[in-house]
């Protein structure tokens, strides 16, 4: 180990409560950035497997279009998209099938118990296009009446885990339905996401549902491609068709790969506004360790003095000064990465939030922290390794 890093450690150990001090700025900046990239990184991986469990040939047609100006009319409730859509998307050559899909205001109940669950209404061809896995009975079919299928999520909350669900009379919107299947959910563990993922959608019978509300609108249009249809072309297609009714700005086809562009772009944004306010306390860290190598320079001028007196050249006093406060500030980095480790852990144990810290975040962590302390300890290591070695001497 260089002469100069040696001594630099026996000059932090040798003053540590002022070390610790010095480290605690950083280590709350780091700790902060931390868990905000954590939790972001567990969002977006979260999000992922939520759109992947769309299906792998499965293309959306949504009621507006996004990317496309700062707000779109029709994504505050109004949708333009029509039945007759997805009969006309079923006529694109390369489409298996198409189906509405409308999210049903109110709420499912069952022996005084509320689900909070979301209600969809659909028809059975959803099953086929996205294969669904059920802990009871069956999916939807053509000619159902007065049925319903349930979430594992909506399950439990209205029967409890060990009850049979199938042929249970539950409520939506004051009118009873009979369960007639429950759909399994792949993951056993809450996230942030699973009251929004597909395993805690209630499905009725779109054209059953919309003899209790006729005015029924179509929020979403699902549409099955065949595993063969090339994606660009298809959506090129699927654009020709519907643009023949509607306006430009009143739909627009999506894959998965643009849903999932869409959350990261937006996440991107937050997370790097976020880590911009947080960076503050990196700065508020990065002037403490500043302030506390300049009041050491001031105390330590002896000892200055006396290195330079026995053969230390300037750049060994600078070397030794910068690698203190590099030191300090890779100190305070491992220590808020630990702090961020348990905080993460906690959140993982006891929320829905499940942060995830990558190895790309831990050398970001000790890199940011190494770059912080080197900027900011360039002035005291500079300050020291000018200092005259007699005048030093003399501030005995």
């Amino acid at each position: 180990m260089p002469v100069n890093v040696i001594a630099a450690l026996q000059s932090l150990r040798a003053q540590w409560q002022r070390a610790l001090l010095s480290a605690t700025g950083i280590m709350v900046g780091v700790s902060a950035i931390i868990l905000l990239v954590s939790i972001a990184t567990g969002v977006q991986k979260d999000v992922s497997e939520q759109v992947s469990d769309l299906g792998v040939n499965v293309l959306v047609v949504i009621p507006g279009r996004v990317g496309e100006g700062m707000f779109n009319p029709n994504f505050g409730g109004m949708s333009y998209l029509r039945e007759a859509d997805a009969a006309t998307a079923m006529k694109v050559p390369g489409v298996l099938d198409a189906v509405p899909f409308t999210f049903v205001g109110g709420g499912i109940t069952a022996n005084g118990k509320t689900a909070s669950s979301f209600l969809v209404a659909t028809r059975p061809g959803w099953f086929t296009m996205r294969p669904t896995q059920f802990e009871e009975g069956r999916a939807l079919q053509a000619g159902d009446q007065g049925v319903v299928v349930i979430g594992s999520v909506a399950k439990k909350e209205l029967f409890g885990s060990t009850t049979k669900a199938v042929g249970k009379k539950v409520k939506i919107n004051g009118f009873s339905y009979s369960v007639i299947g429950v759909t399994q959910d792949k993951k056993s563990e809450q996230s942030l996401f699973s009251m929004g993922s597909l395993q805690n959608l209630v499905y009725v019978p779109y054209e059953f549902f919309k003899t209790r509300a006729p005015n029924l609108q179509v929020d979403r249009i699902m549409v099955h491609a065949r595993s063969d249809a090339e994606p660009k072309a298809l959506i090129k297609a699927l654009d020709a068709e519907l643009g023949k009714r509607l306006d430009h700005q009143q739909y627009q086809v999506l894959t998965q790969e643009d849903l999932l562009g869409l959350v990261y772009k937006l996440m991107s944004i937050l997370t790097w506004l976020l880590t911009g306010l947080t960076s503050i306390g990196l700065f508020v860290g990065g002037v403490g360790i500043m302030t506390v190598m300049l009041m050491s320079v001031n105390e330590r001028s002896v000892e200055i003095g006396i290195r330079k007196a026995t053969g230390a050249r300037r750049t060994d006093i600078f070397r030794q000064f910068l690698a203190e406060a590099a030191t300090l500030a890779i100190m305070g980095g491992v220590v808020g990465l630990a702090f961020s480790a348990l905080v993460c852990w906690a959140l993982t144990v006891y929320t829905p939030v499940k942060p995830l810290i990558t190895p790309g975040i831990v050398f970001m962590a000790i890199g940011v922290s190494l770059v912080v302390g080197c900027v900011f300890g360039l002035i005291p290591a500079m300050n020291a390794a000018r200092k005259d070695p007699v005048g030093a001497l003399r501030s005995e």
